[in-house]
């Protein structure tokens, strides 16, 4: 198989960036896209001059089409992702595996008995600047790790889009929940969370939530993540402390390097490393993790992060939630 003949469903904001990047690698071929709005989906086909299909059975079906990227909400993860594998489609899924720890599970276990390939799309597993951190740990170069902080707040105007369709921690936590275990080789064993309700009340979600972190080497750490930025801050704020017996390591993204002061006293942070529109090509973080599936799909290669590894972040994301039900330290299956 020279080229590897891709169909996307579900063409919000990550279904359209998935898109444009396939339809734009040199050994894919963007064969279809799938959205539950019709009239949506025959415009996002036209802007990527490929075919809108408009029953996903049949383009599950389709012998042509030999991989999906799986874009739809959370909540749509599960039923979407077995049917996929009954058709023996190779899947990227875009992060988290599924919103809940049941459906996760059962999306790991149609894989494990159809035998199609399935990536999940956690994103810093291809951000260089957590790649780097990772290598540095592994290293030995900062020594044992003792403590560690992280941060993912996001805007407002996330948490209102969302409209408390999932809690801030499964949209945003997920990810650097995942990265802090494999950066770090240790696995968190309890949780205690602690929230806010100030802003998103009307949706009756956190607006915050702080959690401490046990490790099972004995390291300690805390997590914050949020999604109320005003408008007149950054679109993410995004941090990783690890403070070993030897050295440290930090990542701060914030104003990504780049200040543009426009009129009206509006200053913006242009994106230089997720999805970066370069020459009229797509490039960036994205396009990493979208050629590696397509690579190691076509070579039968292992992905970068395994599905048990995504169902671990799910099931730590769960255990915070319960503690916020409870009030009390949970610890992690």
């Amino acid at each position: 198989m020279n080229k590897l003949n891709v169909a996307v469903i579900g063409m919000g904001v990550m279904g359209q960036s998935h898109a444009r990047i396939y339809a734009e690698l040199p050994h894919v071929n963007l064969v279809a896209v799938y959205d539950i709005n019709q009239e949506h989906a025959e415009n996002m086909a036209k802007q990527f001059q490929t075919t809108a299909v408009h029953d996903l059975e049949e383009l599950l079906k389709d012998e042509n089409v030999h991989a999906v990227s799986i874009c739809t909400s959370d909540d749509q993860h599960f039923e979407v992702a077995c049917k996929a594998c009954d058709y023996h489609k190779h899947i990227l899924i875009e992060k988290p595996l599924a919103d809940n720890v049941e459906d996760a599970q059962g999306i790991i276990d149609k894989v494990k008995e159809t035998g199609v390939k399935m990536m999940v799309g956690h994103t810093l597993r291809w951000d260089p600047r957590y790649y780097h951190a990772k290598q540095a740990v592994a290293a030995g170069k900062i020594g044992e790790p003792v403590h560690l902080h992280s941060r993912r707040n996001n805007s407002y105007q996330n948490g209102r889009r969302l409209k408390g369709r999932t809690s801030v921690v499964m949209f945003l936590g997920v990810h650097d929940l995942d990265a802090i275990e494999w950066i770090t080789g240790d696995k968190i064993v309890e949780v205690s969370a602690v929230e806010v309700r100030k802003r998103l009340k009307e949706f009756d979600t956190a607006d915050a939530i702080i959690t401490t972190l046990k490790f099972e080497s004995g390291t300690i750490g805390s997590y914050e993540t949020s999604w109320v930025l005003p408008d007149n801050h950054v679109e993410l704020d995004a941090k990783l402390d690890i403070t070993g017996t030897d050295g440290v390591v930090n990542i701060d993204i914030l104003d990504q390097s780049i200040r543009v002061f426009e009129k009206d006293h509006k200053i913006t942070f242009p994106d230089t490393m997720y999805g970066v529109d370069l020459y009229g090509t797509q490039t960036g973080i994205m396009k990493e993790e979208l050629s590696t599936f397509v690579n190691n799909v076509l070579n039968d290669k292992d992905f970068p992060i395994s599905v048990e590894e995504a169902l671990r972040a799910v099931k730590v994301v769960r255990s915070i939630e319960q503690s916020l039900e409870t009030g009390q330290p949970v610890k992690v299956n």
